[in-house]
């Protein structure tokens, strides 16, 4: 049995009582570094199976064989369901494949969290990521679509490179549109960061941004 668990946005004290017991319950965890280290207290005395970009697809193929023989879990950023659609797509075809059963187990999205924190309802928003492998015109494309259509806040999930939040400003100046924007990096971690700013000034920021960023856009011509 394989249990995908949503193990929250940063903060360890956000994963939900169900996936915590799961957690403790099993015998083989898999994860990224920065995941697994959020939880090294619960991991003693487990097999760890520890994710790079370059041995995934190793690293997956080692936790199907675990989870083959029994009971293991991944450990996934913010909630499975959340901007990881093109990893679960690996993973599911993986189970059916190699016949193992798989539960998601739901986690709080970085979504959910930063909206809470700005005081922004999710009916008033769209979601789109960024977070992708390949092109990213699909999305960008559907970025300014959404732009021009919607006047509702759009979370943004950036490309993760340090100057992703440069692509999404010059999107907006594209379409004529330069409204504040806030840019939160690393939410629910102790290191948390807010910054407001217009996306003009955002093409000009030498800043390095964290692979964990979002953004909040306001409607256009409201900014």
């Amino acid at each position: 049995m394989l249990y995908i668990i949503g193990v929250g946005p940063g903060d360890p004290g956000l994963i939900t009582v169900k996936g915590l017991n799961v957690l403790r319950s099993v015998n083989v965890v898999a994860g990224w570094g920065s995941v697994l280290d959020r939880f090294s207290e619960y991991l003693v005395g487990k097999r760890i199976i520890r994710f790079s970009y370059r041995n995934e697809a190793e690293g997956l193929k080692e936790l199907m064989t675990s989870a083959v023989n029994g009971d293991a879990a991944l450990l996934i950023h913010g909630d499975p369901s959340v901007s990881e659609s093109q990893l679960i797509s690996k993973i599911t075809q993986l189970c059916r494949e190699y016949g193992v059963n798989y539960e998601v187990i739901p986690g709080v999205s970085s979504v959910n969290a930063v909206l809470g924190l700005l005081g922004i309802d999710l009916d008033s928003s769209v979601f789109i990521s960024l977070h992708v492998r390949g092109s990213l015109d699909d999305r960008l494309e559907e970025l300014k679509t959404v732009l021009k259509v919607l006047r509702r806040y759009i979370v943004v999930l950036p490309p993760p490179y340090p100057h992703g939040p440069r692509l999404i400003a010059k999107t907006l100046l594209d379409l004529g549109c330069d409204p504040e924007v806030i840019i939160i990096e690393r939410a629910t971690y102790n290191d948390q960061r807010i910054m407001r700013t217009k996306a003009s000034s955002i093409i000009n920021l030498s800043n390095e941004f964290s692979d964990l960023t979002m953004m909040i856009v306001p409607p256009c011509g409201r900014g």
